[in-house]
Parts: C-alpha cells; sequence; structure tokens
C-alpha cells in the first residue's frame, strides 16, 4: 500500500475517533426547551442586564426558583432570559441549577400572569412610571397593511431546455 494512502487512512481513523468522543464534565446538551431551563437557587440573586463590573450595583434581583432560559453558559457570569418576562441579562453561574419538574410543569402550563415572579429593582436604576401602551390590540393603526402583490400581466416564465 503507497505511504500516502496509509496516511489518509490513519488521518480517517484518528477523525472517526475524535468526533465520536465526548467530554464526560460537559452535560449534553440538545435543542428541546427543558434541558435549557434552570431555576435561581439562591434567595436573591444579582442580576445585570449589560453584564457586571466592578462596582456596579445590579440592576435586578431576581427572587428563589425564577424560571430562566440559559442562554450562553460560563464559568463565572452566564447570560440568561429570565422566562416570565423576555429580559436578558447576566447571572453569577453558581446561583442557577436545572429546574425541577414542578417549575417545569407552572412554567409550561401557567398563564403568564400568574407566573411572573416578583422582581425588585434598585432603586437606582428603577425607571419613572411611565404612559402604558397595549401593542396587542385590533387598533387598524397598529396592524400593517396588505401586502402588495404584482399584477397578472407578468411575462411567462421562459421555456426550459
Amino acid at each position: 500500500m503507497p505511504y500516502y494512502r496509509c496516511a489518509a487512512l490513519a488521518i480517517t481513523i484518528a477523525a472517526t475517533l475524535l468526533a465520536g468522543c465526548k467530554s464526560s464534565d460537559k452535560p449534553a446538551q440538545s435543542n428541546t426547551k427543558a434541558t435549557r431551563l434552570f431555576a435561581v437557587s439562591v434567595d436573591a440573586a444579582p442580576f445585570f442586564r449589560r453584564g457586571p463590573q466592578s462596582g456596579r450595583i445590579p440592576d435586578l434581583q431576581l427572587p428563589k426558583d425564577t424560571v430562566v432560559k440559559l442562554i450562553r453558559p460560563s464559568f463565572g457570569f452566564s447570560k440568561i432570559e429570565v422566562v416570565s418576562s423576555g429580559e436578558k441579562g447576566y447571572i453569577a453561574s453558581e446561583q442557577l441549577r436545572p429546574a425541577d419538574s414542578t417549575l417545569l410543569a407552572a412554567v409550561t402550563t401557567a398563564p403568564a400572569s400568574s407566573m411572573t415572579p416578583t422582581i425588585t429593582e434598585t432603586p437606582e436604576t428603577s425607571s419613572p412610571s411611565g404612559e402604558q401602551f397595549n401593542l396587542n390590540s385590533d387598533d387598524p393603526r397598529l396592524v400593517p397593511p396588505p401586502e402588495q402583490l404584482p399584477g397578472i400581466d407578468l411575462p411567462a416564465p421562459a421555456p426550459e431546455p
């Protein structure tokens, strides 16, 4: 067998073996919603909208058992999305734990108003209560106009060879 065929065979075998290996310290990730949902494990977890910075106080305090979706795990702070509000930010990774079945059941079956946790804003970041808008309205000004279709007198498509 020529040398280049042996080298190609060795590379193919090595690539196959390495592709089949998994790291035992990483949890298997899938695209299912249940495996990406976590809960806050401490009484009040500091939540930062733009990431933690030294000398800065947290934007919010997430209460215990708040269900969050893990966007990007990390060693220090992980990027998350609060399931009830859709707000994205950062929380310390050690303050998260996998959500148990009762929390997952509450998230998937309860209406949004009953699963909203009490999120307390710090006084320095709270905004004055302004005008609230209902964007889920049937107001015709909020409905986009219908899409205009091209005219029927377009040329016929070119014949295929």
